[in-house]
């Protein structure tokens, strides 16, 4: 398989390609689809927590994925900052976690350490919600009209995981396993149990399977916080969600 002209493989362009933010509920749905052993692809599209990626602008949809055929998730920007804030802190910059060296020292370099309150975090301009609205409003507006992609919100899949579910594999053109399969495979009750097992990422203090609330953040910041976060919402449109 050759490489595109940025150095990185091609993305696949079957269509079992998903694209989200970081904690928007890829976890959830790659632990489900493992579950009966289908194949996808998923990729958080150049905004990952990893050193290169975390604390740096948005730049716009990369050029290699703008005309692919995917599956866009996304979530509600207040409780993704917050969910992003515990993974960030208490998972990739834990110190005794094997990657907090590895990172500390790039973002220390270019300036880019993440705020360690929550609220200073969330309200940052490349750590927090606006970035996280920048690059869902982004992927939204272009993939507008398109009918050969499909776009799931995290709060419909958590009202009826079933249904959200089935729509995935009907985009993947998937027969012989249903939606309220994938539901009974991937509930928080047996993914906490498979990270406590190690089948997933380390346990607490930096669990990766946290809550899963939606609006699960009026429980986290101060109202002035939250105050702030609805009107960059409202700014990028995304008002009626918060």
């Amino acid at each position: 398989m050759s490489k595109n002209d940025l150095g990185r493989e091609p993305f696949r362009s079957d269509g079992r390609l998903i694209v989200s933010y970081p904690k928007s509920g890829r976890t959830w749905i790659d632990f489900a689809l493992k579950a009966h052993s289908i194949d996808a692809t998923l990729t958080h599209a150049g905004c990952s927590t990893n050193w290169r990626e975390i604390g740096r602008p948005f730049s716009g949809i990369r050029p290699e994925l703008a005309t692919l055929p995917l599956v866009f998730l996304h979530r509600n920007p207040i409780d993704t900052a917050v969910s992003m804030f515990y993974q960030v802190r208490y998972r990739d910059l834990r110190r005794d976690s094997g990657r907090y060296w590895r990172m500390y020292l790039p973002l220390l370099m270019r300036g880019a350490l993440p705020p360690c309150d929550i609220d200073s975090f969330v309200l940052h301009p490349t750590h927090g919600i606006e970035k996280v609205c920048r690059f869902n409003r982004a992927w939204l507006d272009h993939l507008a009209g398109r009918t050969d992609c499909l776009t799931l919100t995290y709060e419909a899949l958590r009202t009826d995981p079933a249904a959200g579910f089935q729509r995935l594999l009907d985009f993947f053109d998937i027969s012989g396993v249903t939606g309220a399969d994938l539901a009974e495979a991937a509930t928080f009750d047996k993914m906490k149990t498979a990270e406590q097992k190690g089948g997933m990422a380390a346990t607490s203090p930096g669990a990766k399977v946290r809550k899963g609330k939606v609006r699960g953040y009026v429980e986290e910041l101060r109202p002035d916080t939250i105050t702030a976060c609805r009107a960059i919402m409202d700014r990028f449109g995304f008002g009626k969600e918060a």
